[in-house]
């Protein structure tokens, strides 16, 4: 039976990778923790209307923070599967080595030439006596053993590296969905937030600020006027 070689280094590359990557995903998320508390620290120098809107913004920016922590915590459920992965893998190299040993064992018995003589003796220890077709016999029973064990992992293997695919990475989608919409909506009302402060531009007697549309509905108000 032709087993698949079990090199765990790309497995392990990725796991290292991911934690890095959920690492600085942290370290930006602890730094806008410090900017957002910052941000309503200078609110609190500014006029009473103006200060509640900055300090409204930074709610929304704590919102997108928290869409973040769920993407987040997504990639880092995706590692733990992983890790998983990375032990089934560990114990089948560990099958496959003992498998190695049996078939080189099994290779030395069939070397061995057949006595000229009756052993003194039926008694034998494991591999240590007896006839050369008994220590055949055994051997062969013990690698069939390990061959059946050892499709048996194999198989298991495969189904959960699909399972783990599959989930962790639909799961790092929809967080990633999610994060995109939370981002988009928090951003918009943040937008209409601050088209209320409305900031006169005198050189044109336009607000600047405020959306295009918003510019005309003026203009026209004063030309009607």
């Amino acid at each position: 039976m032709v087993h698949r070689s079990n090199d765990t280094r790309l497995l392990t590359s990725l796991i290292k990778s991911e934690r890095d990557y959920t690492t600085s995903l942290n370290s930006v998320l602890m730094h806008s923790y410090t900017s957002s508390a910052s941000l309503k620290a200078y609110a609190s120098a500014s006029s009473p209307s103006m200060g509640n809107i900055i300090i409204s913004i930074a709610g929304l920016f704590a919102a997108a923070d928290d869409a973040l922590k769920k993407y987040v915590a997504s990639v880092e459920a995706w590692r733990e599967e992983l890790k998983e992965i990375k032990e089934l893998e560990d114990e089948l190299g560990v099958v496959l080595r003992d498998r190695e040993i049996l078939v080189t064992r099994l290779v030395k018995v069939t070397k061995q030439k057949p006595p000229t003589a009756p052993p003194p003796s039926t008694g034998y220890s494991r591999f240590g006596g007896g006839q050369p077709e008994t220590k055949l016999s055994l051997a062969q029973a013990e690698l069939q053993a390990c061959e059946a064990h050892l499709a048996g992992m194999e198989s298991e293997l495969e189904v959960r590296r699909r399972r783990a695919l599959r989930n962790g990475l639909e799961a790092r989608c929809k967080a990633l969905v999610d994060c995109g919409w939370v981002w988009g909506e928090k951003g918009k009302d943040g937008l209409r937030k601050l088209h209320s402060i409305g900031v006169e531009n005198g050189s044109n007697g336009t607000v600047e600020g405020k959306p295009e549309y918003l510019n005309l509905n003026m203009a026209c108000t004063v030309d009607s006027a």
